[in-house]
């Protein structure tokens, strides 16, 4: 049968304690030992108090009153002082029970030092009420040993013995859990390193992968037309032409030329940062001069530019060179999607009120429309449907609308067509400095609209 050294460890009094890890299944960390088998599926109290606790508490708040009661009856002291020490018996007992972790040597000598202590006063007591002392010297010896000789010390002892040997487990304990914080706490922070590396393996790949993309897409645009200047360049060497022969061949490079002059423009353009100059605009005033610059080109088709006459005093804050740039694009790229006899309809309207005023400005044709796999391209650089397009305007348009404090959307209408929808702040005496459209602002009764 295994001694108390094999069952409880090594602890005597000031022994060092090498804890095991706290992993180890059966271990014990509140005692530093190992937890007996008949233990090990009990459930653990050290989530909750412990049981009794305030009854206890309150049972030894009273028995210390009437201890310490003025010249109480003797008979009181006689009686009180077992239960005393009973009720401090039963609640170690209780909680060992009820505690796995807390069972073991330095437990069971607490236990049962408050228990010597009880039997003590208990016979100190039965001596007393027996009337047992004038009957023999040996009773008033056994009971000055129970209260204040031999059995007494006993107890007090095995009490000291208790906690002496219940700090090293203590200790043993505070620094197992103080390892076990600093594994964590290290492990913590390797994980939020590693999260924080992967996110910014993550964030640079998608900026190589967006900056790749566009340097292919650049890379198709310039190839195209390069190559074709080359080529002919080519066929004009390789033997004598006419001169009508050397005017064609010369006008298909020059046209390649100013293709790839117009797609680095536009890319000058995009990345240029702009210079803005806020002031209240009317929004008429710049679609009628829109309107007066198509005037010259308006006999080589049959397309009508029409402006509503809906909205007349609408103004907004922003810069009108700007504003003229995008609402240009705009009208151009709804001219060039309408067919010939189409028309493109220019409108204005004022939505919200005080501050949260915004206006609505609507370019609409009535084209090919939007179908759903164009719509998720509309603003991918150098993505066009145009013969000799660059791919750049809508996404000029977009930008400028952001300077702006606006949102541009492109919405198909509900009988054919595009509706460009550019909602900017309003100016006049609601004007804020800091009122921006809202991103997710959309008007129902525009964008549904037929």
């Amino acid at each position: 049968m295994p001694d108390a050294r094999e069952r409880h460890g090594s602890q005597l009094p000031g022994a060092g304690i090498d804890p095991l890890p706290v992993e180890t299944p059966g271990w014990d960390a509140a005692r530093g030992t190992r937890a007996s088998p008949r233990h090990r599926g009990k459930p653990s109290t050290s989530g909750r108090g412990l049981p009794g606790a305030k009854t206890s508490c309150a049972l030894l708040t009273v028995f210390t009153i009437l201890l310490a009661w003025p010249s109480p009856p003797l008979e009181l002291a006689v009686v009180v002082r077992p239960g005393y020490f009973a009720l401090l018996a039963w609640f170690f007992w209780q909680t060992e029970r009820e505690s796995p972790e807390l069972q073991g040597q330095p437990m069971r000598l607490v236990r049962n030092g408050f228990l010597v202590l009880f039997v003590g006063y208990a016979l100190s007591a039965i001596i007393h009420f027996a009337g047992l002392e004038p009957v023999h010297d040996g009773f008033v010896y056994l009971r000055e040993a129970c209260e204040r000789g031999a059995l007494f010390l006993l107890g007090t002892t095995l009490l000291s013995y208790g906690l002496m040997l219940w700090i090293p487990g203590v200790l043993a304990s505070h620094r197992l859990l103080g390892a076990n914080m600093a594994r964590q706490s290290s492990e913590l922070q390797v994980a939020a390193t590693a999260r924080s590396q992967l996110e910014q393996r993550l964030v640079d790949a998608d900026r190589r992968g967006m900056l790749g993309e566009l340097a292919a897409s650049i890379a198709h645009d310039l190839r195209n037309p390069l190559t074709i200047v080359k080529g002919t360049a080519e066929s004009l060497c390789r033997r004598e032409r006419t001169s009508a022969e050397i005017a064609e061949h010369t006008n298909i490079i020059c046209r390649n030329i100013e293709k790839a002059d117009r797609t680095i423009a536009s890319l000058i353009d995009l990345a240029r940062p702009r210079t803005s100059v806020a002031a209240d605009v009317r929004v008429h005033e710049v679609l009628d001069e829109i309107v007066d610059l198509l005037q010259v080109a308006r006999h080589k088709t049959t397309i009508a530019v029409e402006r509503s006459d809906a909205g007349q005093g609408t103004t907004v804050r922003v810069d009108r060179a700007l504003l003229a740039q995008a609402l240009l694009n705009l009208v151009l790229n709804a001219v060039q999607a309408s067919g010939n006899g189409g028309s493109v309809l220019l409108r204005v309207r004022a939505m919200g009120k005080g501050a949260q005023q915004v206006a609505a400005i609507c370019v609409e044709d009535r084209g090919s429309g939007l179908p759903p796999e164009l719509r998720k391209k509309l603003f991918t650089p150098f993505f066009t449907t145009k013969q000799n397009g660059t791919g750049l305007g809508l996404l000029s348009c977009r930008r400028i609308a952001g300077e702006l404090g606006g949102r541009l959307g492109l919405y198909p209408r509900l009988r054919g067509g595009t509706r460009a929808l550019l909602l900017l702040p309003c100016g006049g005496a609601n004007a804020s400095p800091k009122t921006a459209v809202p991103a997710d602002e959309a008007p129902a009764c525009l964008v549904n609209s037929s």
